[in-house]
């Protein structure tokens, strides 16, 4: 599921974030900031807005912290984790 998910979000970067990225360009394995996408704070802001609308999931603010941001691979990781932990809620 989260190869589906690492796809998603290379689409919602490309498409929906302003940071002039194609789908093909991103690497999943970069870090989304300084050192590899070049995200600042208003970019993963948007981000995690777009994410939560897609996704249908929300972020906590204990979750709000570098590791879950780390790369696209650890984000679906987590996405998956959350909708998961959603899905054991509601049975």
């Amino acid at each position: 599921m989260s190869e589906t998910i690492v796809n998603q979000l290379k689409k919602i970067i490309s498409e929906d974030l302003d940071v002039n990225l194609n789908v093909e360009d991103i690497d999943e394995n970069l870090s989304l900031f300084e050192d590899g996408l070049g995200f600042d704070s208003i970019a993963t802001v948007e981000l995690i807005s777009l994410i939560e609308k897609h996704f249908d999931v929300e972020f906590y603010e204990s979750e709000l912290d570098l590791e879950t941001f780390k790369n696209i691979k650890v984000m679906a990781e987590f996405i998956t984790s959350k909708k998961e932990s959603l899905q054991m809620e509601i049975v």
